[in-house]
């Protein structure tokens, strides 16, 4: 299993294993919806954000609001953009507090540190997109991820620097928000909603689908999906999926013969009352796991592994 970027903030997979509960899509659909047939419909602004080794083309300023945010990844390894609100706080004080979060080492995050989401683990020479939430403010845009996110899980130890995160590399870029639309998130397939600390997850349907991720927490969280293999039941996936988290907290490798998850999807991290939306590919008759690796603020374990923040959930077979 690959070790993950902030948004996994880990070693493990994107994963499953607590309880699923049942997300409706009413609520996003209703609130696509405009009180009045006539008057105009605010549309959401679109950014396109080029990434490269190691950078971003970005503006300087964006209209916020309700922001269509599309990486671009011209570069040859995998790149994300995540977002961070800073405040006034200068570029390099953010980069030295980051470093703890990505790495998950349990420590406080600080309070100007806010996150709005992003796109994530994008492979070279492809694009992908995400709908979010951007109010007024000051934020910088960063790359998580290390050059060995690129590696194949076979290619062996990856050279010193393949393990520098990309952001100190020069993927950290600031953008300001001044001008904000009144746009509202378009309808999805489904919300699903992390509270702290679980997942509420609507019922799945394969096919290409689109979900809305919502923080109604007071803690940072983020979204982490994985696919078990046709074949692996949801009782055989938890059962797998506890062994790698009791293996992650205590530091040591879990067994080889265990069942592996691939990553399909991650959106996130949100603090506190974000939103954005995300694609994943759904196969039928596959469980799904769905794990936050974030901490508490004041500190603390990854939510998955100290905080049971995972669930399930599987596809009917047709």
């Amino acid at each position: 299993m690959r070790r993950r970027p902030l948004t996994f903030l880990g070693l493990l997979a994107v994963l499953i294993a607590g309880c699923s509960g049942g997300g409706a899509t009413g609520a996003d659909r209703a609130a696509a919806k405009t009180s009045s047939t006539t008057a105009p419909v605010a549309t959401p602004t679109g950014v396109t954000v080029t990434a490269r080794e190691y950078g971003f083309d970005i503006p300087p300023e964006l209209e916020g609001g309700v922001v269509r945010l599309t990486l671009q990844n011209d570069g040859k390894l995998k790149h994300e953009a995540v977002i961070v609100a800073v405040g006034d706080t200068p570029l390099a004080r953010l980069k030295q507090d980051l470093t703890p979060i990505v790495k998950g080492e349990g420590k406080p995050t600080p309070g100007y540190v806010r996150f709005q989401g992003g796109v994530s683990l994008v492979p070279g020479g492809t694009s992908a997109a995400s709908t979010l939430a951007l109010p007024a403010g000051n934020y910088v845009m960063v790359c998580t991820l290390t050059d060995a996110d690129s590696l194949d899980a076979t290619a062996g130890p990856p050279p010193a620097r393949a393990e520098r995160f990309h952001y100190e590399l020069g993927m950290a870029v600031p953008f300001a928000v001044k001008a904000t639309n009144t746009a509202v998130v378009p309808a999805t397939d489904g919300t699903i909603l992390a509270r702290d600390w679980s997942f509420e997850v609507p019922a799945l349907a394969p096919g290409t689908r689109t979900f809305t991720f919502r923080n109604d927490g007071e803690q940072d969280h983020s979204l982490a999906v994985a696919e078990f293999a046709d074949g692996i039941d949801p009782g055989a996936a938890k059962s797998a999926f506890d062994a790698f988290l009791a293996a992650d907290a205590a530091g040591k490798t879990p067994p080889d013969d265990l069942p592996t998850p691939d990553d399909v999807a991650f959106a996130g991290p949100l603090s506190s009352a974000g939103r954005a939306t995300f694609a994943v590919e759904l196969k039928p008759n596959r469980t799904y796991v769905f794990a936050c690796y974030m901490t508490d603020r004041t500190g603390g374990p990854r939510h998955a592994t100290g905080k049971g923040m995972v669930a399930y959930a599987t596809t009917p077979a047709g």
